[in-house]
Parts: C-alpha cells; sequence; structure tokens
C-alpha cells in the first residue's frame, strides 16, 4: 500500500459563497500547506452545481499532516473555511490509480 497519504475535503458552500471559498481554499494552499514539510500536491475541485468544492490534498504521511493541524496558523484558516462552508473530510492511502495511461494497484 502506498505510504502516501492523500486528505479529500468536500466543502457546501454557504449560498453565493462557492468562488469565495474556493479562492480561500487555493491562497490557503499557496501561502501555508505547500509550505509545510512533506506536501505532496493540492488541487480545488469547483463543482458545477453552484455550492460544492473538493479539495484534494497529498502529504508524505500522517505525522506530516499532524504537523501541519498543531500549527496555529490551520485553526485560523479553519476559521476562516468554517464562514464560508460545511464539509466533510477523509484521509487514506491509494489503492489504485490511473495517470497518463498507467495503472497502479495496490492490495488494500
Amino acid at each position: 500500500m502506498s505510504t502516501t497519504l492523500t486528505l479529500i475535503n468536500v466543502f457546501t458552500a454557504k449560498p453565493g459563497k462557492q468562488q469565495e471559498l474556493a479562492k480561500t481554499l487555493a491562497e490557503g494552499t499557496r501561502s501555508f500547506f505547500s509550505k509545510q514539510p512533506g506536501s505532496l500536491s493540492s488541487s480545488v475541485v469547483v463543482g458545477g452545481d453552484g455550492s460544492k468544492v473538493a479539495n484534494i490534498s497529498q502529504s508524505r504521511s500522517a505525522d506530516d499532516v499532524a504537523g501541519f493541524r498543531s500549527d496555529p496558523s490551520f485553526a485560523d484558516y479553519m476559521k476562516s473555511i468554517v464562514a464560508l462552508a460545511a464539509g466533510e473530510s477523509m484521509m487514506g492511502h491509494t489503492t489504485y490509480s490511473h495517470t497518463g495511461g498507467v495503472e497502479n494497484q495496490e492490495d488494500a
């Protein structure tokens, strides 16, 4: 199984706040998450429904995630997200991927 940790956060923005939420998530990645030890990638995906926004991030390990979550800046950042949306999160390891015609499957 991959040791890379994937975080998937799916948010439902408050009415009229989808674009602001997407910008806030992107700026959080630019200014904070991308600079954290173990940060590998992050994407912000805006849904066509006008309310959903997903943030998909990968880090080297669960310890790296615990590290950025304990940073006081993270709490302030989360307050700005909660003001714009409600969400749910899942964390896990990739067991199958398909990228550029290449498949990778690992036992779950």
